[in-house]
């Protein structure tokens, strides 16, 4: 078969499986894409295209748990960007989820992205002021962003970061 041809038969193929998911025929459209997996390259995306699909059908469970086992392949594979914009659906999609949040912390830390670090630690504090986490998952989260700025001699992100947490937070700086 020629290289336009596997194309055609890909695109058709990818066609079909948005149709199966528009008239919510799931076992259908997770058998076609079982099928169009192995196509797929990269295993992190193949799981995130999957994890779209429970989502698509409200099997949430298995959603999250798929959209968990992407980001941390992108994580191993050093893909922090990709890795964060699956958390930060995540955090939209179970809020109450601290863990993910302080996730989503760190993995803004890994970036160097300031703001998105203040944004989402504010946040983090304001559940914890509302009894929503423990004050250990706001001192993990503060130690795991500290020893990452440590360990990559990064001075200035570790300056920003503790500026911040005595302006913000003062009751957690040591």
């Amino acid at each position: 078969m020629q290289e336009t041809e596997k194309k055609g038969a890909s695109s058709i193929a990818w066609f079909k499986l948005a149709q199966f998911v528009s008239t919510k025929e799931k076992e259908k459209a997770l058998g076609l894409y079982k099928l169009l997996s192995y196509s797929l390259e990269n295993k992190a995306y193949a799981i995130q295209i999957e994890a779209d699909l429970h989502l698509a059908f409200e099997d949430n469970e298995v959603a999250m748990t798929k959209y968990q086992q992407a980001a941390l392949l992108y994580k191993k594979e050093k893909n922090i960007v990709l890795a964060t914009s699956i958390y930060e659906h995540l955090v939209k999609l179970q809020p109450s989820n601290v863990h993910f949040l302080s996730t989503l912390i760190e993995l803004y830390a890994r970036l160097e992205w300031h703001e998105k670090i203040e944004e989402r630690f504010t946040e983090l504090i304001e559940k914890y002021k509302k009894n929503k986490t423990s004050k250990d998952m706001v001192l993990n989260t503060i130690e795991t962003v500290t020893s990452l700025f440590i360990n990559e001699n990064n001075n200035i992100a570790m300056k920003k970061f503790s500026d911040f947490l005595k302006i913000k937070s003062p009751e957690f700086v040591a």
